[in-house]
């Protein structure tokens, strides 16, 4: 093992090991098990965290050219490695108050971010699936996690069963693009599909891959049309399966079943982080591995952006239930980030990092708000449970309101810097008309997160509303860091910026 290689394992394997531990703390009593977990889990992220800005002094291809250490790759382990931290924090007072059990629950969260870390990094197909199969299952108990609550049950198994079928489909992709390109590495197709000094000739893979000596020989007839039809077919597929992960319609049913049965915080973190994992996917095989193909991708694309923004906002406007209305909030902000990835520019790359991050802490901070109104066993998710709130507990009122501005996209907040990036880069790139629907849509989302502000600030409290607690300690420095990274980043977003910029850079240009 090279030097290099043992930086690009690095946090992986230091997630994987604290994972591990944790599991073996789920054996001792609880009220120690409450404590040692979260002190452990956060220790791991801490020393990952450390191992990602270690990798600055590394760059390349390791593993055989399986992952890539890269500012891209650092960019959205830290990401994931921010969110598992601060899911993790607020986390511990719900496992005690839901007993839950604590020890598995912070190793299957750390298990869910190694995958996702692996996702980021992966040079290979191949990679990217054990990647998400790693962090799909890990997300699939979690969901399940209040295994005496019927919902949450029912919310694992629905998840399990189309996450399959989705898994599916793309590996279904990967075989059929293999087939087309003669191997799984995202640089090799690349090569292969722009048809430069290091692609992989045809002759080369006679009598090892049937498909691509079909190919080879149906070419000199001049019958090339059946690789582009296995082409097509692989880029449909592993479409399939990246947009069932981000929640991009038509794929995106599952979302609000599984929002509002899954405990709150695995709600925040599915919601954030796997998105994030999905998209750094799609932006290796599509934009660097699959540049070449843009005009078989890119009128897919348009159309799936702007179905995911309209039918989630529109969904959100009939919703009463909070988690519900943060699952099709969620679905449509993912459709606001496909409208960067349909510019296909390195503007949009630096667009979907950077709205990224943004939506990260506005998310979190805003389930975790919820996750604590709610109270035990999570009765009071209904809007008008959130009636008066702004007098009964003016500060948790104060907090929920940045963060629904923030999602809106009002000036001084990450939300409307987020929105003007990815804006911009598809006017940059002639999307007028795409641009038009997503301002539209932010303007009928501005109506449901401001129905919430008009219940907490303009609505008497219904005479059996019981009154607020105090928020623990772990819940309430989360939600006021995601505040004042939400502030932060609206008032002053060039550090962020320059981060996404930097990573999105490093990607070879289309």
């Amino acid at each position: 093992m090279t030097a290099l290689d043992l930086a690009a394992i690095l946090p992986i394997a230091i997630l994987t090991i604290t994972a591990i531990i944790c599991m073996m703390m789920g054996t001792v009593r609880r009220e120690t098990a409450a404590s040692l977990c979260s002190t452990i889990s956060l220790t791991g992220l801490a020393a990952a965290s450390a191992a990602v800005i270690y990798q600055r002094s590394y760059s390349g291809l390791a593993f055989v050219d399986t992952l890539s250490v890269d500012p891209f790759a650092r960019y959205f382990q830290l990401l994931f490695l921010v969110v598992a931290a601060l899911v993790g924090l607020a986390s511990r007072e719900y496992l005690w108050r839901e007993g839950m059990a604590i020890g598995e629950y912070y190793a299957l969260m750390l298990f869910a971010t190694a995958g996702m870390c692996l996702m980021a990094a992966a040079n290979d197909l191949m990679v990217i699936f054990i990647g998400l199969e790693i962090s799909s299952l890990s997300s699939y108990i979690l969901v399940g996690m209040r295994r005496n609550d019927a919902a949450s049950s029912e919310s694992a198994l629905k998840y399990f069963l189309l996450g399959s079928f989705a898994t599916a489909f793309f590996l279904y992709g990967v075989a059929l693009l293999f087939g087309v390109s003669g191997s799984t590495k995202l640089t090799a197709i690349r090569a292969f599909l722009y048809g430069g000094q290091n692609a992989i000739p045809a002759s080369a893979a006679l009598g090892k891959n049937p498909v691509l000596e079909t190919v080879a020989m149906q070419s000199q007839f001049g019958f090339t049309g059946s690789m582009d039809l296995l082409l097509g077919a692989a880029i449909a597929l592993i479409f399939v399966g990246l947009a069932f992960k981000i929640s991009a319609v038509p794929f995106q049913a599952w979302t609000p079943d599984v929002y509002q049965g899954a405990p709150a915080p695995v709600a925040a973190m599915l919601s954030t982080a796997p998105k994030a994992a999905a998209f750094a996917a799609f932006i290796r095989i599509f934009m660097v591995s699959l540049g070449a193909s843009a005009a078989q991708w890119s009128h897919l694309l348009w159309a799936t952006a702007l179905l995911t923004m309209t039918v989630g906002n529109l969904a959100a406007l009939w919703q009463s239930n909070l988690k519900r209305l943060l699952a099709y909030s969620s679905i449509a902000h993912a459709g606001y980030m496909l409208v960067a990835f349909t510019s296909c520019s390195t503007d949009g790359i630096t667009a979907i990092l950077f709205y990224l991050a943004g939506y990260a802490f506005m998310n979190i901070g805003a389930f975790i708000v919820v996750t604590h109104v709610a109270g035990p066993g999570e009765r009071l998710t209904e809007l008008d449970d959130y009636a008066g709130l702004g007098f009964r507990s003016p500060a948790l009122a104060a907090l929920l309101t940045i963060f629904m501005l923030s999602l809106i996209g009002i000036p001084l907040t990450a939300g409307f810097f987020g929105k003007f990036y990815i804006f911009r880069a598809a006017l940059d790139s002639g999307l007028l008309w795409l641009t038009i629907f997503g301002v539209l849509n932010s303007a009928i989302a501005a109506y449901y997160y401001l129905q919430i502000l008009v219940a907490m600030y303009m609505k008497q409290p219904i005479d059996s509303a019981a009154p607020v607690a105090d928020m623990p300690a772990g819940a309430r420095t989360v939600v006021t860091v995601c505040a004042a990274a939400t502030l932060l980043i609206g008032i002053q977003p060039s550090a962020v910026l320059r981060m996404a910029e930097y990573a999105a850079q490093w990607l070879p240009q289309l």
